[in-house]
């Protein structure tokens, strides 16, 4: 059996399913994708993934993508231990967590993110250079987004909108905790991986959202959260920046 992981940093959506592992366990070949050099629209790495994203988990030659779609694998396949309740009610619970955190506050964290930081990197681009990565993305949505986030052309009201997601998702997890130490109830769960990996940094950089004062139950999940040794594990994964 080989087990192998094409990742960003420890960050969002390869966080997430790096949590997942270092919970479970299980050895798996690290392979680290500079995504700020665009290395995940290299060549070589759509044969893995087409659609030129990461996380890609490789079992035994089959590529698996999408970090839920992974994570769910991951636990089935390696059921020990379990990170799905077994009663329906909480994993029915989990589940919204997941969905909520794909459809709306994963993409509104990423929106925002986008605009605030990837002028960095293109700016030091010229303007062939840049066309020439945007064209190796393979999908169109994901171009745009590129052309859009580059020029920082999100407007103050898109912007402030996705700062409310992000507010919304906080108040729902404020008021699932008020019901036990984790998002669906007694059980440490994918709920509480998904919803970590991506507010894990917002402490600091939305606290106005996430903070002592205004989401006292999240703040003592998250700090929870940080104490387990395999999230910890997964943060002091090897980044673009700091390599094993």
């Amino acid at each position: 059996m080989t087990l192998e992981l094409y990742h960003a940093e420890p960050a969002s959506n390869s966080l997430k399913v790096l949590i997942c592992l270092k919970e479970k366990g299980v050895d798996f070949v690290s392979h680290l994708i500079d995504i700020q050099a665009f290395e995940q629209h290299e060549p070589w790495f759509l044969k893995i993934n087409p659609d030129g994203q990461v996380p890609v988990l490789v079992h035994d030659g089959t590529a698996i993508t999408e970090s839920t779609v992974i994570n769910e694998y991951l636990d089935q396949v390696f059921p020990n231990p379990p990170l799905r309740p077994s009663d329906a009610i909480p994993c029915a619970r989990m589940r919204v967590f997941t969905k909520y955190v794909d459809e709306y506050f994963r993409p509104a964290l990423s929106q925002i993110g986008w605009q605030l930081m990837i002028h960095t990197i293109t700016d030091k681009l010229s303007k062939d250079d840049f066309e020439a990565k945007l064209a190796r993305i393979p999908r169109e949505e994901k171009r745009e987004k590129w052309r859009i986030a580059a020029a920082q052309g999100y407007t103050p009201e898109q912007m402030a909108a996705w700062r409310r997601t992000l507010a919304e998702g906080i108040g729902k997890m404020e008021a699932a905790l008020a019901h036990g130490p984790w998002l669906a109830g007694s059980q440490y769960s994918l709920a509480d991986i998904a919803m970590f990996a991506m507010a894990a940094n917002m402490p600091a950089r939305f606290s106005d959202i996430m903070s002592d004062a205004v989401s006292p139950r999240v703040m003592e999940w998250h700090a929870r959260m940080k104490s387990r040794p395999a999230v910890a594990a997964a943060l002091a994964m090897p980044t673009p920046k700091r390599q094993n």
